[in-house]
């Protein structure tokens, strides 16, 4: 069997596998829920860390046989491909080292956070200077890029997430509760973009609910803090489905269509249908798919005019806002899904526990402090039983 049946093989499987594990989960939620025992702190980190490990087995085996199905064939995408990997990399680690501080090194987190932030601002440092080599040996094979219309409809864009995160309520900056549950949110998304119902012959796929753990993030955490892990996750979708001519082209297609994800939340950031948490979610959901769909337009007449079939339609513009309406129908199947949670008030219950502001707003180690409040009550009753018998 070649590379790529594998691949394909690979992609199927993890597509049961995971459905059966959404569904065993759902089983084991609602048999929780029930009993209306909260879990432990120390449960839910397992469970997180189970969550993250299982998106990085899917991640890392459908990367690796992506990449050496590209080095087989000598695609020349393998000179973008080594920064992209190597972010990565870089994501994977600093992911399971802040699960890793939060266990045994809780005061560690915010340092390995820093450290975590350099290395990627050098990834996409080199990952912009590698496309612009890129650029100048393709130019040739690209006669209809409109450089002035991506650099200005990317600039747009750019501005408007700007405007966006400013609008958004403000925060403390990323705690570590909001760090660990982006890194797990960023590695589940990139884990489930992989597992696809169909793939557009000139990239583009339709997935199992990819968007839905980053609007889930949006909607817990905030505006600002979701449009900086969705940037994050943009900029590792380049991996895993690359059709990359030029960096504009790169931001558009990637960290800024996927950044607009992080807005998923603002209506329920704001308080808007506040009784009505599924409408929040919804129209949060197809505003910012909109959003995404309108930067691959863009990017499809700017840069991929020369792929337009204008023997079928009449302009590259036409033929864009066909090609890439199948995001709606991705957005659709994560709508749907994620409907189906919020509909649930047990979810809407621990999704509001788990991002709830405190003075400290940090991931409790483990159980500890329950058994410490249990002594003090024991011997406060204790106390006041020798003073009755005094």
């Amino acid at each position: 069997m070649s590379i790529d049946g594998i691949y394909d093989l690979l992609g199927k499987i993890f597509l049961y596998l995971t459905i059966a594990l959404v569904v065993l989960g759902a089983v084991l939620f609602f048999v929780i829920s029930r009993k209306k025992k909260p879990l432990s702190n120390k449960a839910k980190l397992i469970t997180a860390t189970c969550v993250y490990a299982y998106a990085l087995i899917v991640s890392g085996l459908m990367l690796g046989f992506k990449f050496a199905s590209l080095k087989e064939s000598g695609d020349i995408y393998e000179l973008l491909l080594w920064p992209l990997v190597a972010t990565v990399i870089v994501c994977a680690i600093g992911g399971g080292l802040l699960l890793l501080s939060i266990y045994r090194f809780k005061n560690m987190t915010k340092a390995v956070a820093l450290v975590f932030g350099v290395l990627l601002i050098g990834c996409f440092i080199a990952i912009m200077i590698c496309m612009t080599k890129y650029f100048e040996s393709v130019a040739d094979w690209y006669p209809n890029t409109n450089l002035v219309g991506l650099i200005v409809s990317a600039v747009c864009f750019m501005a408007l997430i700007a405007i966006m995160y400013f609008v958004g309520n403000k925060t403390d900056g990323l705690t570590t509760k909001s760090i660990v549950y982006g890194a797990i949110s960023i590695a589940l998304s990139f884990a489930l973009s992989y597992i696809k119902f169909f793939r557009m012959p000139q990239g583009g796929s339709i997935t199992l609910a990819s968007m839905l753990p980053l609007l889930i993030y949006s909607c817990m955490f905030g505006t600002r803090r979701g449009i900086i892990m969705a940037l994050i996750y943009g900029t590792l979708q380049a991996v895993q489905d690359p059709w990359i001519i030029h960096p504009m082209q790169f931001l558009l297609d990637y960290p800024i269509a996927y950044g607009v994800i992080g807005m998923g939340g603002i209506f329920m950031e704001k308080g808007l249908f506040k009784n009505h948490k599924v409408v929040s979610f919804i129209i949060g959901g197809v505003v910012t798919v909109t959003l995404r769909y309108a930067c691959h337009v863009f990017s499809g007449v700017f840069a991929f005019a020369d792929y337009a079939d204008l023997d079928s339609y009449a302009s590259a513009w036409a033929y864009s806002l066909v090609y890439n309406s199948s995001v709606f129908i991705d957005m659709v199947v994560a709508l749907i899904a994620g409907s189906t949670l919020f509909a649930s008030k047990s979810f809407v219950s621990q999704m509001e526990k788990s991002s709830e502001k405190k003075a400290d707003e940090e991931v409790v180690i483990n159980d500890e402090d329950d058994d410490i409040d249990r002594m003090i009550i024991a011997s406060q009753e204790k106390d006041a039983e020798e003073n009755k018998e005094g």
